[in-house]
């Protein structure tokens, strides 16, 4: 018999869980109003369904303490009390206390997760440091770190000298293993400013370039075993009820991964697996915002690694994908991402270089010359003997260069981008100059009408 499915609309909004899943914190509100023996004390507003008029937003926290047992706050709603912040902690602790979560055991795990929170964070601030300088393709890092004010390019962080100066080993140890792919090295010192009379960490990261891995013709996500069936129309459509959230699918999709937790549900012949709540819909007891990334393995069979952000952090997915039995290695994950990223910011440019050549075909321009620099600025240069309406270029193709880390790929993959476009375009003749200047890039690019005018029937 398929457990009973509990709906709590707290202020509007609503979450979806088991009954046992609020039972196992008997000492809490919900705990107790849901004992079988205090069916009197439950008010349904439909069915399943109960209202509780208070703060939705916060109850996501509450509700994950419900499946966790860990009572996890964002932080920045600790410095929000003078700023008119929706959300504060004054708030939560009332929530808490309407609920009955006892707080006095729960705070001092919490202060601890809190205290181990600034640790991760600013170990992912060094993780995205290097995903971030990989992409633009910058093999070298460095940083400067004291807890005081003092010359020079060093950053005052008093937090991050103190992790420093307790966990540099372990951070080391930690680094080199996330980005064994990008072969990290690390070296950190620590030293004596004599004008300020203070001290400082100096850190250099050293990692490999991605131009060889582009080189190489799979990346190692992209070796992960996918197989998508045909789109068939009469196949079985499967709901998936995340925490309150739907995600469909079909059930060739999740059995395109028969090692995981729902390739191996979905067997026919392991039906017995299976219990649904409602003809087709499976309910699990698991974080809705996480599973997006689940769902986009299952459909796309790559793992994506996001850089932290919003509601989900890396231990709450790398949880999520231990539930679910997806294996995965996290640095060939970070790595193959990346890659990704670089791709796709290629293939950016050249769609827009495409774009632009096509522009001076539709107008017989023989040459277009831009300039771009490395904080996205960007510009056409004017033509001196002709005036061309290029109002759709600044509109739809130099946008396309202010991304940050579109110069760094530029500056790097200029001579691919060349190769791909003189290819191409070869009845056009195209001559392709590119020059650095004061970290400005200059483009021209000439092309010929000969062969059309030559070959024009």
């Amino acid at each position: 018999m398929p457990e009973e499915k509990i709906i709590l609309n707290i202020g509007g909004i609503k979450y979806e869980t088991f009954r046992s899943t609020l039972t196992s914190q008997p000492e809490t509100l919900l705990g107790t109003m849901f004992q079988d023996q205090n069916e009197c004390i439950k008010n349904s507003v439909n069915g399943n369904e109960y209202f509780f008029n208070r703060n939705g937003e916060l109850f996501c926290y509450i509700m994950e303490f419900y499946r966790t047992g860990k009572l996890l706050f964002p932080t920045m709603f600790l410095w929000n009390e003078d700023q008119g912040s929706r959300i504060t902690y004054q708030h939560f602790e009332e929530e808490l206390d309407y609920f009955q979560i006892n707080k006095s055991k729960l705070f001092s795990s919490l202060a601890s997760q809190i205290a181990k929170n600034s640790i991760d964070r600013y170990i992912s601030s060094l993780e995205q440091s290097i995903i971030s300088n990989y992409i633009s393709f910058n093999n070298k890092i460095s940083l400067s770190i004291s807890d005081r004010n003092r010359s020079g390019n060093s950053v005052c962080d008093y937090k991050a000298y103190d992790i420093l100066t307790n966990m540099k080993e372990k951070i080391e140890k930690h680094l080199v293993e996330t980005f064994s792919e990008l072969k990290l090295k690390w070296e950190c010192q620590q030293k004596y400013d004599n004008i300020s009379h203070c001290s400082f960490f100096e850190i250099n990261i050293s990692i490999s370039s991605p131009i060889e891995k582009l080189s190489e013709s799979e990346s190692v996500q992209s070796r992960i075993t996918f197989i998508q069936d045909p789109i068939n129309k009469s196949e079985e459509k499967i709901i998936l009820n995340i925490g309150g959230k739907k995600y469909e699918t079909f059930q060739s999709t999740l059995t395109a991964q028969p090692e995981t937790l729902l390739g191996t549900m979905f067997q026919d012949r392991n039906k017995s697996m299976r219990h649904p709540i409602n003809g087709n819909e499976y309910f699990f007891d698991r974080s809705s915002e996480a599973f997006y990334y689940i769902m986009e393995f299952y459909r796309t069979g790559k793992i994506t690694f996001p850089y932290e952000s919003g509601k989900v952090i890396y231990k709450q997915l790398e949880e999520e994908f231990n539930y679910f039995q997806i294996p995965f290695n996290k640095s060939a994950v970070i790595c193959s991402s990346a890659l990704e990223t670089i791709r796709n910011n290629i293939n950016t440019l050249i769609l827009t270089f495409e774009k632009l050549i096509i522009y001076c075909c539709n107008n017989f321009r023989n040459n277009i010359r831009i300039e771009i620099g490395c904080n996205g600025e960007n510009r056409i240069v004017p033509s001196n003997n002709r005036r061309y309406d290029e109002e759709n270029l600044r509109k739809y193709c130099l946008p396309k260069f202010k991304n940050r880390y579109m110069y760094h790929t530029l500056n790097n993959m200029q001579t691919h981008i060349r190769d791909h476009l003189v290819k191409k375009f070869s009845d056009l003749e195209i001559n392709w100059r590119f020059s650095l200047y004061n970290s400005q890039i200059h483009i021209s690019i000439s092309l010929s009408f000969g062969n059309i005018y030559k070959n024009f029937k």
